[in-house]
């Protein structure tokens, strides 16, 4: 079935079109990955796609009764609710269906009837069907893996920062699940766990998905086709980024065979005409051959080319390789309470070095103790080499100054020509033009670039870089990653991109349940030897612990449980089959293919949860019976 279908669709900017005509259709279940550089109309389309941006030309069409989601503060409806509340707003039906079920019980309970028991009967249906028994269960599982605590279920939206409010929209999204779900850059500010999670949800997920990113690993665990902006056209790959690369250069290598044969027959052709010509014996010959080159003109064959990074990061640095350059000993780090305790690491000369964990775990806090701007709890930090180092920080992209791109970098190296300044610009993508633009009125990636620009004028010996990737695109990522593979200083990176991690770091610092772990080798390495078994154990722990009676919060008072009205008979066989499950539930847990599989596990601890409610709800109907 085709839930959307895109007809030669354009927009203009200055009498310009940012890109040919597109044309594409998207049938249900398609995860597809929408690419191409900044600024080349990847969100043009999605914003059109929604309505907030009209096509100068062509056509949209959405098949009937097709929900479209789309990831933006707009889902939110109201500031003023609380954040569970806001949430649960995407079961405004079953929430209806519910307060239905509770008015037609309360009926049954004073006088029963046989409409108003059928009647009961196939709403209840209907409403276990569509999730009604657990749709509360989804909701807190869902805010609790964007971030947010039991604590933060009752602060009103406006409460939150802009980045939290963006997570609320897009559990609130995922709650509502879209026939079609539009997600524009969905890693942006999410950890590593968080994205982990995100793609195993979203590789189940059963509408479809059209996702801009510039995360390859995500790109490659969740797209089955790959939509690509290039040089103003519209391509379309089958599978995921890994395949897309390589049949892309088949592609071109295709295309440039075609061309080089055409040109040859050309040059042939021509060749032929010239020569033989002005000899009245090959005249009639001459003649066809210049029908031939007609007809191969009108379908000339364009030279094809690749598109090429105008950006060339150079960073130079002190090579103390194998020399130890920084030590750090049983350090605490935090505020008036520790984030982490017992970091240990020995870094050397020219190590890459990836600092993980998710949000909020003590990453940033343990690179601004490193630069002495918080204070340590306790341990030591001894750096052994004159403090030569560079910091790029995340507050680094709010640079939001009234002045121009060339005066703000002349200011910081007044020494430097006017043309000196021009001539690094250009080496990061600014032109001449660009470089009297104003700083406050750039984008994130412009401002990257240009904070990139000036650290590389800077002999950094040791490099901090806390989210580098944010705001780049995929050409300007490898550029980079190139450029840091190449630098002969060390490398501290915090980061959430697996993929430059992987490509770059030879060990990785990682922040875990208020522990450090420091391990040699790269991310991939650490989560398959290290994390997962830790997580496995940790989880397997909890299901072996004695069960805590946990304090029912009720977050809407009005809202109260609906039993289903059976007879005693039949609430006993329910108890009994579900006592079952739990306990070939319970066996399943401890098996070593299951604790070891993140997917299982989720699986078997939600169908957990929906037993559980559903066994609670049964004894309590059960006790009405025997009181």
């Amino acid at each position: 079935m085709i839930v959307l279908a895109l007809q030669n669709i354009y927009k203009e900017y200055n009498g310009e079109k940012l890109f040919s005509p597109v044309s594409f259709e998207i049938k249900k279940g398609e995860h597809i990955a929408l690419i191409g550089n900044n600024g080349k109309g990847k969100t043009t389309i999605i914003k059109m796609i929604v309505g907030e941006i009209e096509p100068d030309g062509g056509q949209i069409v959405v098949s009937k009764d097709v929900s479209i989601g789309y990831l933006s503060q707009g889902v939110i409806s109201s500031k003023d609710n609380s954040l569970y509340e806001e949430a649960l707003t995407a079961f405004e039906k079953l929430i209806k269906t519910e307060e239905e079920l509770k008015k037609l019980a309360d009926k049954l309970s004073v006088k029963q009837d046989e409409q108003s028991s059928l009647a009961y009967a196939r709403l209840e249906e209907d409403f276990a069907k569509k999730g009604g028994y657990d749709y509360r269960y989804q909701t807190e599982m869902i805010l609790s893996k964007f971030g947010f605590k039991k604590e933060d279920f009752s602060r009103k939206i406006s409460t939150f920062s802009g980045g939290e409010r963006m997570k609320a929209a897009f559990a609130k999204l995922l709650l509502i699940k879209p026939d079609l779900l539009l997600l524009d850059e969905p890693t942006n500010h999410l950890d590593v766990e968080t994205i982990e999670w995100l793609e195993s949800y979203l590789k189940s997920y059963s509408g479809a998905l059209l996702f801009v990113s510039h995360d390859r690993y995500f790109i490659d665990a969740l797209s089955d086709k790959i939509f690509e902006l290039d040089q103003g056209q519209f391509n379309i790959y089958v599978g995921d980024y890994s395949s897309y690369s390589k049949q892309k250069q088949e592609r071109y290598l295709t295309q440039l065979e075609a061309y080089k044969r055409q040109q040859k027959e050309i040059k042939k052709l021509q060749w032929f005409i010239e020569f033989y010509m002005p000899k009245p014996r090959f005249v009639s010959r001459a003649h066809d051959r210049e029908k031939k080159l007609a007809r191969i003109e009108k379908n000339k064959i364009d030279k094809p080319t690749q598109t090429k990074n105008n950006i060339h990061i150079n960073l130079t640095g002190k090579i103390r390789k194998g020399k130890e350059v920084l030590k750090i000993d049983d350090l605490s780090i935090g505020y008036s309470s520790p984030l982490i305790t017992g970091i240990n690491a020995d870094i050397y000369g020219k190590d890459r070095i990836a600092v993980m964990g998710s949000n909020g775990s003590g990453k940033t806090t343990f690179v601004k103790t490193l630069l002495g701007q918080i204070p340590k709890l306790s341990g030591d930090i001894d750096f052994l080499i004159e403090r030569n180092i560079g910091y790029l920080s995340q507050d680094s992209i709010q640079l939001n100054l009234d002045e121009t791109i060339f005066d703000y970098l002349h200011s910081l190296f007044p020494d430097y020509s006017d043309q000196k300044i021009y001539d690094h610009l250009a080496r990061y993508g600014f032109s001449y033009e660009d470089d009297k633009k104003n700083i406050q009125n750039l984008s994130g990636g412009e401002k990257m670039r240009l904070i990139i620009a000036e650290m590389t004028l800077h002999d950094y010996d040791f490099l901090i870089l806390d989210e580098p990737t944010n705001h780049l695109d995929m050409m300007t990522k490898q550029e980079l990653l190139d450029a840091l593979n190449d630098y002969q200083g060390t490398l501290l990176v915090v980061s959430h991109d697996r993929y430059f991690l992987d490509a770059l770091c030879d060990k990785v610092l990682y922040f875990f349940n208020k522990k450090a772990y420091f391990y040699n080798g790269n991310y991939t390495s650490f989560k398959q030897e290290v994390l997962d078994p830790l997580e496995a154990e940790i989880e397997l722990e909890k299901k072996n612990s004695p069960k805590e009676k946990k304090e029912k919060v009720t977050y809407n008072t009005h809202q109260k449980k609906v039993y289903p009205k059976l007879s005693k008979q039949k609430i006993e066989e329910k108890l009994a089959k579900l006592e079952s499950e739990l306990s070939q539930i319970e066996q399943d847990l401890q098996k070593e293919e299951v604790y070891s599989s993140y997917q299982k596990m989720e699986d078997l601890t939600l169908r957990q949860k929906q037993i559980e409610t559903e066994y609670e709800s049964l004894m309590e109907m059960l006790e009405i019976y025997e009181n």
